[in-house]
């Protein structure tokens, strides 16, 4: 006999005057599609028509506005009439996809729909990661929990989640924030919460095609109290799997630690594979085609110690590869005001630590108009890398009208890469134009170096332009180095490395500062590394053109 199939097609009504009653019917091949209306359905809401379908059935929702709050935890594909006809709407998460330590877990696509309103306040990695409830608070929009503890420890050796692909969809206006907290020895005992994945916290692999992942939120909110002293993924935070993105936003998210904040990483998309040394499949990222832009990364820090590591994003942990194609990173914020200690904050734009070892490419795209800004009232700040902290290959990208500003009222303070800490590889045919860093100490020591790009290993340009950077320092005591690149020895990164200049340009780049102030290199700093000058040229730099040379 042949394989004996279910086809299981219950109608939506079309039109008003027009109810088309449910049928089954039996043939050799297919699966259910269970339809999902406000009225004339089988079902009027999406849960229960998930507990009635089965693995590798369809639920078509048609237009209107759903309860959230339900688990996706078969292999199923949920489809709506279009992002602005059918919302979700409600839950804390949202939308659940899978189960945590589950053996296995589903493989699930949405498309077509608006997932909102989500307020979560826990995780089920709350108690096994911090043994309590409602500390650890993930997945504003969509969660999607880890499977089975593989290796029985730590609360990094969960196995991957579900595989999700997301398309033609927008995950908009959710929120996450722990409600409760656990001492933390540091701060003498101070009460700790965790939060992650304003949008959409993974711990499997992840596709968003054609979607919009905007306006959600991580860690303070005016009218959700919040114990989160470390925040992380305002629009997505994945910690397993591959991700992938293609012709999307992520935009206008945020995450937010205030007044008593410690860490606040990525207000667009945060990444890893942070696995304890456990290989786990996945951690690739790819993204074409897409834009991350108008998010932010805040602290306000009373603790003695403040970072803010990235304002858009943030690739780290085990990523084993990087792609970025076509694509526009512009307008993000990294802010962070301390009152005493250490106050930083590393990157406005696009942060990829893994680059290198990680083989790691970007071609074609646009980093624009993003900014750090850290300040302090005493002790040490810090500010670097407008644009990013990258590696490997750039090609035809443009990274341009970035800026890190820095102060400290009573203390000492540093700025590094207007536009980019570099960390080895190669630039060709790209333009490194009109970056800024201003830095203000004006009882301390200031020290900046690289207006434009700070070089932490082997570099080289080719048939690449850097010119219009401007630096102005202000402080009792300091110096200014490299308005366009500076090429040394740094207290926190290796010492620079050989560069390389092939018909490429170091143009119009100017250090200026206050009295006290020594400024060496407008155009090139470069400290005991070899140097090397193909048809290129070093000018218009003010003070000088080259230190070191």
């Amino acid at each position: 006999m042949g394989r004996l199939a279910r086809w299981a097609v219950v109608f939506m009504c079309v039109c008003a005057s027009v109810v088309v009653p449910a049928s089954v019917v039996v043939g050799d091949a297919g699966a259910a599609t269970v339809q999902v209306c406000p009225s004339g359905c089988a079902f009027s809401e999406i849960a229960p028509a998930i507990t009635a379908a089965s693995s590798g059935d369809t639920i078509q929702v048609g237009a209107g506005t759903y309860a959230g709050g339900f688990t996706i935890d078969k292999s199923v594909q949920l489809v709506g009439a279009g992002a602005g006809r059918t919302i979700i709407s409600g839950g804390g998460p949202v939308i659940t996809i899978g189960q945590i330590f589950a053996a296995s877990e589903p493989t699930v696509s949405v498309d077509g729909v608006t997932i909102t309103g989500g307020v979560t306040r826990s995780s089920p990695e709350s108690v096994p990661c911090k043994g309590k409830a409602d500390v650890w608070a993930a997945g504003g929009g969509i969660e999607v929990p880890p499977s089975t503890d593989f290796s029985g420890g730590g609360c990094n050796d969960f196995g991957g989640g579900a595989a999700v692909t997301i398309t033609n969809s927008a995950i908009t206006g959710n929120r996450v924030a722990p409600s409760d907290s656990v001492p933390f020895p540091p701060c003498g005992g101070c009460p700790v919460g965790w939060a992650f994945g304003g949008g959409i916290d993974t711990s499997g692999s992840l596709t968003l095609t054609n979607t919009t992942v905007s306006d959600n939120l991580v860690g303070s909110a005016a009218d959700t109290a919040t114990t989160a002293r470390f925040a992380d993924g305002g629009g997505v935070f994945s910690g397993r799997g591959d991700m992938t993105i293609s012709n999307s936003q992520i935009s206008g998210n945020q995450v937010a630690i205030s007044p008593h904040g410690v860490i606040a990483d990525a207000g667009g998309i945060a990444f890893s594979v942070d696995t304890n040394g456990t290989p786990v499949a996945g951690g690739r990222f790819t993204m074409s085609n897409s834009s991350v832009s108008g998010n932010h990364a805040t602290v306000i820090s009373d603790f003695g110690f403040g970072l803010v590591p990235s304002g858009a994003v943030h690739l780290k942990g085990g990523t084993q590869s990087v792609s970025v194609t076509n694509s526009t990173i512009s307008d993000n914020v990294a802010t962070i005001t301390g009152s005493f200690g250490f106050t930083g904050a590393d990157t406005g734009g696009f942060r990829a630590d893994v680059c290198p070892p990680a083989p790691c490419t970007l071609a074609n795209d646009t980093i624009s108009g993003n900014s750090v800004h850290a300040s302090a009232s005493s002790g040490f700040v810090e500010g670097r890398s407008g644009a990013g902290e990258v590696g490997g290959t750039l090609t035809n990208d443009r990274i341009t009208g970035n800026s890190v500003d820095v102060s400290n009222a009573d203390g000492d303070a540093r700025a590094i890469g207007g536009a980019s800490v570099f960390d080895s590889g190669t630039i060709t045919n790209s333009v490194i134009s009109n970056n800024r860093i201003h830095a203000a100490a004006p009882l301390g020591a200031v020290d900046v170096r690289g207006g434009a790009l700070n070089v932490f290993g082997p570099t080289m340009l080719r048939n690449s332009t850097i010119s219009g950077t401007t630096v102005s320092v202000g402080g009792a005591s300091g110096s200014a180095r490299g308005g366009g690149i500076f090429d040394g020895v740094n207290p926190d990164g290796p010492p620079g490395g050989p560069l390389a200049l092939q018909n490429s340009n170091l143009i119009g780049n100017v250090l200026s500062g206050s009295t006290g102030i020594s400024l060496h290199g407008g155009g090139l700093y470069i400290e005991s590394n070899p140097l090397t000058l193909i048809n290129s040229l070093i000018a218009n730099n003010l003070p000088d053109q080259c230190f070191g040379c």
